[in-house]
């Protein structure tokens, strides 16, 4: 058997039979395969074909399903939110509160087709398109590809996830990016870097990270993107982003350093806005008190539950804010707006005295620590809670409004009033679309449809399976963006709001077929497994030399 050497195509020196090898061959040459390289080529280019193809069929399969809820709920769900998204680009003012670029986006599309459904529909592309990146690169760790497009269809057909994809939230291209994100990390873990490490080159490569040398991979730059979309499209997404940033780092060796100034460029590109550039624009800042809106929970659940906390002087300070009966109304840990929305709470007053305000947290911080966390993580249980918490005071789930919203005075007759009213294409469409949303709403389902804990846990477990059996992070890297927003949401969640935990549902979704596969594999013989794989790489040999 000629066996040909070399990772060239325009050296085929030959070596018969069993006879030694040179000392430095080693280093000099790799055994790369018993086929010539004119077949690798071939069958390289028949695997890249039907990669595309599959990446292609993933991308129509989610377009057409999103594109029937963007048909049947034409121009997209509406909220108070995006009429202030709307107000500020059209009355005024301008406030970074929400996400800058997305009231660009709106106001692009008013300016330039008259219409806000262009943003909408261009939603449900980006994300059949991110559905169809991450899809792609979890069939690159050898999942099958019908069982990822399966998933890729549920995860559309959900009532939930597609009528959210057609909201106008400036939540949905936050998602985009987050599965975006995912998908690029698993595609970097399984870069050129991964497979010098398992193809005989560990001394070579460790040697140049040690010397902190690195090779550049466009990918990285395609990753900072996806990350920096976080901090521009939610203002507290740089958190998001950071804290996903450090857990790559472990995950991809190779590419540390790179990696840290992607991610480190990526969180500042936000904050330098919001400081610096959107005022620059003629674009006011946030309230503090706005900012810090989560504070006022904090304080609302001490007080409480333990108003000895407090003395007398700052009793005095919660009370020229809000009436103490208030903060006593808005004592439940599962949500901040029963205070901070709470009519008699004087938002004017919480401005002027956000300084006291930080400064009084800070010291509970200090002296009660234990009651703040427990706030925090009460107030964050969307995230690692599955069961719903809907029977609590607070924690009933936000899900969408289905009404037209309600629209500031003098806006009537307005294109832009105009523009956010109901249009369905068709009427039996819209129906379907609104019964498929109601029957999604059952209790017993909420935990499924629409909360992201159980599907972070699955996802955590079919990556953890992954690394178990081969060896290999990949998987491990998309499950991390996902703990990044988990991770980040018990830092910032204001509320149980579904739209917070969308990102997670739909990796989540997308990794069962994986989990289907390491199950199979778990309980496998390993000697009947011997003979499949054999077989299966068979079938791909025959295949590559047709």
């Amino acid at each position: 058997m000629t066996v040909y050497s070399g990772v060239g195509a325009s050296r085929r020196r030959p070596m018969m039979g069993n006879g030694p090898l040179p000392e430095n061959a080693g280093e000099s040459m790799t055994i790369a395969t018993v086929e010539p390289p004119s077949a690798e080529r071939r069958r390289g280019g028949v695997r890249d074909t039907r990669d595309r193809r599959f990446t292609l069929a993933c991308y129509a399969t989610g377009q057409l399903v999103l594109l029937g809820w963007w048909l049947a709920l034409h121009p997209g769900l509406m909220s108070p939110d995006s009429v202030t998204y709307v107000a500020h680009v059209t009355t005024g003012p301008w406030v970074a509160g929400q996400s800058v670029a997305y009231d660009a986006l709106l106001g692009l599309s008013l300016k330039v087709t008259g219409d806000l459904s262009p943003v909408t529909l261009a939603q449900t592309a980006a994300m059949a398109a991110a559905l169809a990146h991450l899809a792609g690169a979890l069939r690159s760790l050898g999942v099958r590809g019908r069982g990822l497009l399966a998933a890729l269809g549920c995860a559309v057909l959900s009532p939930p996830l597609g009528a959210f994809t057609v909201t106008m939230w400036k939540d949905v291209p936050f998602t985009v990016c987050a599965v975006l994100a995912a998908g690029t990390a698993v595609r970097l873990a399984t870069g050129p870097a991964a497979v010098r490490l398992a193809t005989g080159a560990r001394d070579t490569l460790r040697n140049r990270v040690l010397k902190g040398g690195w090779t550049w991979d466009p990918r990285l730059a395609a990753l900072g993107a996806e990350l920096a979309g976080l901090g521009l499209f939610r203002n507290n997404g740089f958190l998001v982003a950071l804290i996903a940033a450090i857990l790559l780092l472990p995950l991809l060796p190779a590419a540390r350093r790179p990696l840290a100034a992607v991610a480190a460029a990526a969180v500042a590109t936000p904050l330098l806005l919001l400081g610096a550039g959107y005022p620059a624009m003629g674009i006011a800042p946030p309230s503090r008190s706005f900012a810090y809106q989560t504070v006022f929970g904090d304080l609302a659940v001490a007080y409480g539950e333990r108003p000895r906390l407090f003395d007398r002087e700052q009793r005095t300070l919660l009370a020229t804010i809000a009436p103490l009966r208030a903060w006593r109304r808005g004592a439940t840990c599962q949500t901040m707006a029963r205070v901070f929305f709470d009519p008699a709470f004087s938002h004017s007053r919480a401005e002027q005295r956000i300084s006291e305000v930080l400064e009084l947290w800070r010291g509970l911080l200090v002296r009660a620590p234990g009651v703040l966390l427990s706030a925090r993580v009460c107030r964050a249980a969307l995230a690692w809670q599955v069961g719903s918490t809907s029977g609590e005071p607070g924690g009933e789930l936000y899900r969408f409004s289905l009404r037209d919203p309600r629209l500031p005075d003098g806006w009537e007759g307005t294109p832009a009033a105009s523009a956010m009213r109901q249009r369905p294409f068709s009427a039996g469409l819209r129906a379907a679309g609104l019964s498929a949303l109601d029957a999604s709403t059952v209790r017993q389902l909420e935990w499924l449809l629409w909360r992201a804990p159980f599907w972070c846990y699955l996802g955590y477990a079919a990556a953890a399976l992954a690394w178990r059996r081969t060896g290999s992070g990949a998987a491990l890297a998309g499950a991390a963006v996902v703990a990044g927003q988990q991770l980040g949401v018990i830092l910032t969640n204001t509320a149980p709001d579904f739209r917070f935990m969308v990102a997670p549902i739909f990796v989540g979704v997308l990794f069962v077929p994986l989990l289907l596969r390491e199950a199979r594999e778990m309980w496998t013989p390993p000697r009947q497994r011997s003979i499949s794989s054999n077989s299966a790489s068979q079938r791909s040999r025959t295949r590559g030399s047709r």
